[in-house]
């Protein structure tokens, strides 16, 4: 609701204004009831906006042979993906231990039996959509790969480019491809123990419809 902001504002300062110029009961009265018409409007476009959001969801899960949903897409992907939902977005997340070695951005050779499957749920279900990798890490710093990579930045970059370019050399087209590296700015759970900082550790393919 961020393009809201700027309305709710305007209203805010618009009040304080006349507020501040007024000293007539009824005046102040009828920028009572201006005020309560305009967070109205706000509300309803609030719910128009979280209806369109729902609808599209809903959209995402019914795609391609008509009886597709979360479920059916995981079953396909395998057990090495957590196939979730958001609005307008489904997202792929595979832990990095199963791509990736400890400090590299160099897939494994069991990585892409994992990703083929993957690639084949996007272009059977979802063709012509935008596809964003995004790479996280948990909240140990780079030490014995420094040489490689300058910081979880760098190395959660690195792992989603080499995704990315996975997904181009398996037929996803380079124009609905995007990368993205969130370092451990934003963990699944708390990196309070190894086997959560295991989780935290992963790439995520996150399909989207496509501009129009």
């Amino acid at each position: 609701m961020s393009h809201l902001r700027p309305l709710v504002l305007g209203l805010a300062a618009f009040a304080a204004l006349s507020l501040a110029g007024c000293g007539d009961e009824r005046e102040l009265g009828y920028k009572d009831v201006e005020i309560d018409e305009y967070q109205r409007q706000i509300a309803e476009l609030e719910n128009e906006l979280y209806n369109k959001n729902a609808n599209e969801v809903s959209k995402i899960k019914q795609q391609g042979d008509g009886k597709s949903s979360l479920g059916n897409i995981q079953k396909e992907v395998g057990g090495d993906f957590d196939v979730t939902g958001r609005p307008i977005e489904v997202v792929l997340s595979i832990e990095s231990e199963v791509l990736f070695k400890s400090g590299s951005a160099t897939l494994n050779a069991s990585a892409k039996a994992s990703l083929n499957k993957a690639v084949a749920v996007i272009k059977d279900r979802f063709p012509g959509h935008d596809v964003r990798v995004v790479g996280h890490t948990d909240d140990q710093k780079i030490t014995r790969s420094k040489g490689t990579w300058a910081d979880n930045w760098d190395l959660s970059t690195g792992r989603a480019r080499e995704v990315l370019l996975y997904l181009e050399g398996r037929g996803i087209a380079a124009k609905q491809l995007g990368i993205a590296g969130y370092a451990d700015q934003r963990p699944v759970v708390a990196n309070s123990s190894n086997e959560n900082k295991q989780k935290n550790r992963r790439v995520e393919i996150v399909v989207i419809p496509p501009a129009k």
